[in-house]
């Protein structure tokens, strides 16, 4: 970073091109994955209800977002954010339960075409009994398909998991 002290006061700063911490590590490998879902996918769940999720690179190349939303249904649309965090792949889910989940992914399994992520902590939950997205599964099929199955705890239980297979389609 380089700072400008320019006249009036004003101070201005320059970044250089970001290279996440970690890029060579088991998350900046399991990051390069998530990083090549980038572009729209068209998926549909084991009771037929169809979804789109888009991805896209923000934050200088540093955070991978996820739209979704539920077609025809414009209550159901969420964000995830993905980042490195030194070693660690994070997950943030803006969830329509009015919470915000953190997942850390395990890196520890064998299979690189499979993410696991797991509950860290969350931001508006009162309480672990409150309702919140809990694990997420990313199943990297291809290059072109993949499968996510979402937990949902409640009560200190899982409550429901929804699975969806996606297709990219741009």
């Amino acid at each position: 970073m380089t700072l400008k002290i320019m006249a009036f006061g004003l101070i201005a700063l320059t970044f250089a091109s970001v290279s996440p911490a970690g890029a060579d590590s088991s998350a900046g490998q399991a990051f390069a994955r998530l990083e090549a879902l980038v572009g729209r996918w068209q998926g549909e769940n084991e009771d037929g209800e169809e979804s789109v999720k888009t991805y896209r690179m923000v934050a200088n190349g540093t955070v991978l977002q996820e739209e979704y939303e539920v077609v025809g249904r414009d209550d159901r649309s969420m964000t995830t954010m993905y980042h490195l965090d030194g070693d660690r792949l994070l997950l943030t889910h803006y969830c329509i339960a009015d919470n915000q989940p953190r997942m850390a992914a395990d890196l520890s399994a064998d299979d690189p075409s499979t993410l696991r992520f797991s509950f860290v902590d969350a931001t508006n939950l009162a309480s672990l009994a409150d309702g919140h997205m809990h694990r997420v599964v990313i199943d990297f099929v291809d290059d072109d398909h993949m499968a996510q199955e979402w937990t949902f705890q409640q009560d200190g239980e899982d409550a429901f998991t929804e699975t969806v297979r996606y297709e990219r389609v741009d």
